[in-house]
């Protein structure tokens, strides 16, 4: 059982990828999704939102100046629960601390498959807290 009130931002300067990844979510039964084009769009729905996103996706091409610091920006910011950073030219996952781990996951991949997704969704959205609520 999916947890419909997961917010997931989509942060991808290409539409077809962020449509593609909306339908893979939506796919799994996640449909409160936000796609954006740009940093700017990403930093303003991030800093202006009511509510935290549980799961930020990024395309590091967002961010390639040298001046933004994407990894520490989704580290330290409060409305980013879980961020998934794709597309990186040079994943560097091994060299990062296990408390940045568990927030932060790089990836070379262009765009994650649905294969992906599940793997990032069951990490977000751990399915035994619906049997623990139940109970």
């Amino acid at each position: 059982m999916t947890n419909r009130a997961l917010r997931i931002m989509i942060a991808d300067p290409q539409y077809f990828q962020r449509l593609r990844l909306e339908r893979d979510f939506n796919y799994q039964g996640y449909y409160a999704i936000a796609p954006v084009s740009s940093l700017e769009e990403m930093l303003s729905l991030l800093e202006y939102g009511d509510r935290p996103f549980d799961l930020v996706m990024i395309n590091a091409s967002l961010a390639a100046s040298p001046r933004f610091n994407l990894l520490a920006f989704c580290l330290d910011h409060p409305s980013i629960r879980q961020a998934y950073i794709y597309d990186m030219p040079e994943c560097r996952q091994a060299e990062l601390s296990s408390q940045v781990k568990q927030r932060i996951t790089l990836s070379s991949v262009q765009l994650p498959e649905n294969l992906l997704i599940r793997r990032l969704l069951h990490k977000v959205d751990p399915p035994y807290l619906y049997g623990e609520l139940n109970q």
